[in-house]
């Protein structure tokens, strides 16, 4: 399938533009198709431009679930060894040796649900998703606690948990710049 919407993208770049066919057929996939597609709603590329490192020195890991629109990356911070080490002695703080960042894409098949489950979830756990997040989607909600960002977009809710900084709050600025690189492919 993948393959061809990419032929029918080169060949429709070879003309004056995509045909009503091609169109038609992209937008089928961006609704369904993001099932075992959930890592190219941020590319791995992508991911090493936004937080400034090499995936490969990093040991970057992608991990998608199947027939779902999830991707799980983790990759190691730059001092992650001297984390681990602090770790093991005894009475330290712990600190994470890893980054992680967590896409999943939602479509609740129509903008009016997608609506209540982001107005339920700010009625029914405002104590959890505690800020509301202006300028992002249609909507969004933020969690300190789960370091998750709650972004809607017509039908479609991005959820994106990220745990770069060792303040929680903290990730909310670059949850907010991964969140606008997905928005953009929807």
């Amino acid at each position: 399938y993948l393959a061809l919407l990419i032929a029918c993208q080169q060949e429709s770049s070879k003309e004056s533009g995509p045909s009503a066919a091609d169109a038609a057929l992209w937008a089928k996939y961006k609704t369904e198709g993001w099932k075992n597609h959930g890592c190219e709603l941020i590319t791995n590329t992508e991911v090493e431009a936004l937080f400034a490192f090499n995936g490969k020195e990093a040991t970057l890991n992608a991990r998608p679930l199947p027939n779902q629109a999830f991707c799980l990356r983790t990759w190691n911070k730059p001092d992650w060894k001297e984390r681990e080490t602090s770790n093991e002695k005894e009475g330290a703080t712990w600190l994470n040796p890893h980054n992680r960042l967590v896409v999943q894409l939602f479509d609740y098949t129509s903008e009016e649900h997608a609506k209540q489950q982001i107005g339920n979830l700010r009625r029914d756990r405002r104590s959890t998703y505690e800020e509301d997040v202006a300028g992002l989607g249609d909507d969004a909600l933020w969690s300190t606690s789960t370091v998750t960002l709650l972004v809607r977009k017509g039908q479609f809710v991005i959820n994106i948990a990220l745990e770069v900084n060792d303040v929680p709050h903290e990730n909310l600025g670059k949850a907010k710049e991964a969140a606008l690189l997905a928005l953009r492919k929807l």
